[in-house]
């Protein structure tokens, strides 16, 4: 999954750098560092994290060490890095069905914490692992 994500990104990125990219990622797929369907555990994949292949090129090059999304910590990447046990970035407003039962446990509201709260996603803002270069992600108001 990692390898897939880089390779889109150089793709929309176009250009040198974008062909740069994709060279590297054609040396890494030739020289058997990393394949577009690798092998590895649940465990890894979802919460432990994988830092071979693609995923360690991201967290050791300069171009996009200090860009990639929440998804990489320390440990490399994880579907579901950080959020065992957590609700990190994670904050509803839920009704609670007092005024009308049809609306109990209705997600009305979310955002990152109490303050971000707002009824659709299309203000909704995303950071690098680190916090840094934010960014709308989803400029369409929800339906």
């Amino acid at each position: 999954m990692p390898l897939a994500g880089l390779m889109a990104k150089f793709v929309e990125l176009g250009g040198y750098g974008g062909q740069g990219g994709l060279n590297a990622v054609e040396t890494m797929l030739k020289n058997g560092t990393d394949e577009l369907f690798a092998l590895t555990t649940v465990g890894d994949f979802l919460f432990r994290g994988i830092k071979t292949g693609a995923a360690e090129w991201m967290m050791i090059n300069g171009l996009t060490s200090n860009r990639l999304p929440p998804v990489f910590r320390e440990n490399g990447f994880a579907l579901f890095n950080g959020k065992q046990d957590t609700s990190e970035n994670e904050c509803y407003q839920v009704e609670t069905g007092q005024e009308d039962w049809e609306q109990h446990t209705v997600i009305t509201k979310w955002g990152k914490d109490s303050q971000s709260l707002s009824e659709d996603l299309s203000k909704a803002e995303t950071c690098t692992w680190i916090g840094k270069y934010c960014q709308t992600w989803w400029t369409l108001p929800d339906a």
